[in-house]
């Protein structure tokens, strides 16, 4: 079993993906943290200088290969990897459920608002476009969306942990 955690930048992907690891007993893969070690670089603003959204997705994709056959594992995604099919498709191999973590944009906005090294939300216009072009294709992929306004971090990964069965209802 894995849970492959989906949604835009800011929507708690990576601290729900190390709450969701620890209640479970979950090992956690965070691919941003993978992108950082396979281009060689510290944060997403490297990765863009270096290669720009190219090097990402094609780094992204070769991860997703690379742990296609793993299991029992929490997967903290990208913000973009929903622009590639391919990346989902090798991920969901092995019983692979995706859940995307929506929020508001007035949400994502206010807590990435101190947040320099995200090349992507550098323009708040072009960042809020982006986020209602992904918005359609998160909710395609998604199996389960948990809505993430307002909850904690606890919150939400009690919910997703119910939802695979995998703790008792509260």
């Amino acid at each position: 079993m894995k849970i492959i955690l989906i949604g835009f930048m800011g929507s708690g992907k990576s601290s729900i993906a190390k709450k969701l690891g620890l209640l479970l007993k979950l090992p956690i893969l965070e691919m941003d943290e993978l992108v950082f070690q396979k281009t060689n670089t510290k944060n997403m603003h490297e990765v863009f200088a270096k290669g720009g959204e190219l090097l990402l997705r094609e780094t992204e994709i070769m991860i997703a290969q690379e742990y296609a056959s793993t299991g029992n594992n929490v997967i903290s995604t990208g913000a973009g990897v929903v622009l590639n099919k391919i990346i989902l498709d090798y991920l969901k191999k092995r019983d692979g459920r995706i859940f995307f973590l929506n929020a508001t944009f007035q949400t994502i906005a206010a807590r990435l608002a101190d947040d320099a090294l995200r090349p992507l939300f550098k323009n708040s216009v072009e960042a809020e476009s982006l986020y209602h072009f992904r918005q359609p294709l998160y909710l395609k992929y998604a199996d389960q969306v948990v809505e993430v306004d307002k909850k904690s971090v606890e919150e939400i990964a009690q919910e997703i942990a119910e939802n695979m069965h995998l703790v008792k209802d509260r």
